[in-house]
């Protein structure tokens, strides 16, 4: 009588674990998804890592190899550009690497400047100093870490200082004059900021820039103040409120008043006075709508006003007697510049309005009546427009009017077709060719114009459609152009001629490119016409038919192994023959682009496959070539891993 209970028993049991068997599959299978998307996500990770580090042991290896380099100028570059590519994965290596380029940068510099002596017969003391390597290793430190940067350009200026002050004290600030200024030095220090704002890197641009503090107010920094305001008008205002700090000194005059006027009155147009107390404007070009036009902070503008009424209260105190009248004239002129900001009674340095008028009306009865005219009415000119673009060839045409010279007339028709050319004012070179007499001349300088239309193609069509490819492929097949440039125009009529869909379209697209392929085998070997001929194919390859580029590439690296002392680097094609030529006249018409640089096609190709083109850079034969082919490979490798894993993290989980 007790089965039953033992049966009920048995099959509650065989019940209940069902239950739990259905019910727990779908927690257990989103356990199981969860666990397989850690595992994916991490061996995702691990992939990346390793592709990274790969990329880190390229760039070690490539920098390490150049430390061997004989040729120190590579040797200074091909290591500054394994750091920059380094640094933002190891910036500890890097920054040990840029010094070794440093090193390298100075060796060069000083060995230049003793072959120079050598050449010339004179003491290395006297040849200008060199600094070509260590610009360009500075330039690239300077974006990365400013205080290496400060630390290097001390080393150089320390040198400048040396020199000039062996050759009458040049790095001392120059003597004063209307716009004051910065020391050679300066002005270096400078030109550095400026190349690291305009790379991007702001506050480092400031870091650098902030030294010139010390040699007090100049033309120079107002524009860079003004300048950075466009990226940051705090950092700007910052500067800016320590230059005021500098100012409030005996030294600061009514010409500094007025360049420091500047940020608050008038953004776009500096104003000073000369040493014959005449009146010299500078206008700025800025953006109609940038930050230098916000207004200067309500602090700042009081620490001016001060100061300003402080300087412009003061009487003319030199004893020189033109020194005394640029001093009267600027004192007149930001007087009566600024008077009406002083006049409104709600500002808080109102009350040195009265003082500043009596010294106006002093200063009127001290300066000539033609001078005084001048400044009166000026006071209210607070911008400067333009009229109107002034023709940049006009002075070249009035020239070429004027001379009668043959000789002299060809070098200035060479000028005006250059000069157009370089504007895409296609027309007005051709018809400055036409000024040429001598026949070979005329028909190299039509073709340098055509060469240049060919090197716009694809800005000029890349808004057109792809109808108009058709026209385009006859202007380069009827141009007047070596074969390089023929191949170059048709590999660009290709990318624009695959904008057309369709069977017959894509038949083209690889009639063209066969066309442009042959165009590059014609190139003589061993020349970097035939490097830039399977260049420009290669790149047009690369969108169009990745098969075909990977042929391109073993061809390039045979034509460019073929070349003596190719480096990779240089992008200029000579199309004349004659740029060693010395005679002021001579012909010498050159073209160059990026679609030729050796790393911009190692990067791309690296893009498709990373092992593939390792394996094309190590077959090139110069270190120099390769080391630019295998930074270039390197740096894809971590920006593509970089976009990968930006990616990821951005899709939902």
């Amino acid at each position: 009588m007790r089965s039953k209970p033992r049966t009920f028993c048995l099959r509650s049991f065989v019940s209940l674990a069902l239950f739990f068997a259905f019910t727990s599959t779908p927690a257990l299978s989103q356990l199981q998804r969860g666990r397989a998307k850690t595992s994916s996500a991490a061996q995702n990770k691990d992939i990346e890592r390793a592709r990274r580090a790969q990329a880190v042991d390229l760039l070690i290896e490539t920098a390490d190899k150049a430390r061997l380099f004989d040729d120190l100028f590579y040797r200074a570059r091909i290591q500054m550009l394994a750091a920059d590519a380094l640094w933002p994965d190891d910036e500890q290596q890097a920054r040990a690497i840029f010094r070794r380029a440093w090193e390298a940068a100075t060796a060069y510099d000083k060995a230049e400047r003793e072959q120079q002596a050598t050449d010339t017969g004179a003491l290395p003391s006297s040849i200008e100093q060199v600094t070509d390597a260590r610009d360009e290793v500075l330039k690239k430190v300077a974006v990365r870490d400013a205080k290496l940067a400060g630390i290097f350009l001390h080393d150089l200026l320390d040198e400048k200082d040396n020199k000039d002050k062996a050759d009458a004290n040049k790095s001392q600030p120059a003597p004063r004059t209307a716009w004051h200024y910065l020391s050679a030095n300066g002005a270096y220090r400078l030109d550095l900021a400026y190349q690291t704002l305009n790379d991007g890197q702001t506050r480092n641009a400031v870091q650098i820039a902030a030294p010139l503090i010390n040699e007090g107010v100049s033309v120079e920094m107002i524009e860079f103040i003004l300048s950075l305001r466009e990226r940051s008008a705090n950092d700007a205002d910052a500067l800016y409120s320590q230059l005021l700090e500098r100012a409030a000194d005996p030294q600061t005059d009514a010409n500094a008043v007025l360049l420091l006027s500047a940020p608050i009155v008038s953004p776009g147009l500096l104003v000073a006075a000369d040493e014959f107390g005449s009146l010299q404007f500078r206008a700025l070009r800025l953006a109609a709508n940038h930050a230098a036009q916000q207004s200067i902070p309500a602090n700042m503008q009081a620490a001016f006003f001060n100061l300003a009424a402080s300087v412009l209260s003061r009487p003319a105190a030199s004893s020189n007697e033109q020194l005394a009248i640029q001093d009267l004239m600027a004192q007149f002129y930001a007087i009566g510049r600024l008077l009406p900001y002083f006049e409104n009674s709600s500002a808080p340095y109102a009350m040195y309005a009265p003082a500043l008028r009596l010294r106006q009306n002093e200063l009127s009865n001290q300066i000539e009546a033609n001078h005084r005219e001048q400044a009166s009415s000026q006071f209210n000119t607070n911008s400067m427009t333009q009229t109107g673009a002034t023709d940049p060839l006009r002075h070249y045409s009035e020239e070429l009017a004027r001379t009668t010279n043959p000789a002299e007339r060809e070098r200035i028709a060479i000028q005006m077709v250059k000069m157009a050319t370089s504007f895409k004012s296609w027309d007005r070179a051709k018809r400055a060719a036409a000024e040429l007499e001598n026949e070979d001349v005329r028909r190299a300088a039509l073709s340098f114009i055509q060469v240049n239309q060919i090197k716009d193609l694809t800005d000029a069509f890349k808004d057109e459609k792809e109808n108009d490819y058709e026209g385009v492929a006859k202007f380069v097949r009827e141009a007047n152009v070596p074969p390089f440039a023929k191949a170059w125009g048709l590999a660009q009529v290709a990318v624009i001629a695959s904008r057309k869909r369709g069977p017959q379209a894509a038949q083209h697209v690889t009639q063209i490119l066969n066309e442009a392929e042959s165009y590059a085998a014609r190139v003589e070997q061993g020349t970097p016409e035939r490097v830039a001929a399977y260049s420009s194919v290669l790149m047009a390859a690369a969108q169009l038919d990745p098969p075909r580029a990977w042929t391109l590439l073993r061809e390039l690296v045979r034509s460019a192994n073929s070349v003596e002392d190719f480096t990779g680097d240089d992008t200029g094609i000579d199309l004349t023959g004659d740029e060693n030529s010395t005679d002021a006249g001579a012909l010498h018409f050159s073209i160059g682009a990026d679609v030729f640089r050796l790393e911009i096609i190692f990067a791309t190709m690296a893009h498709l496959d990373f092992d593939k083109a390792l394996a094309e850079a190590r077959a090139l034969d110069g270190h120099v070539p390769q080391a630019f082919a295998m930074i270039a490979i390197a740096k894809s490798r971590s920006q593509q891993e970089k976009q990968n894993s930006e990616s990821r993290s951005q899709k939902p989980e």
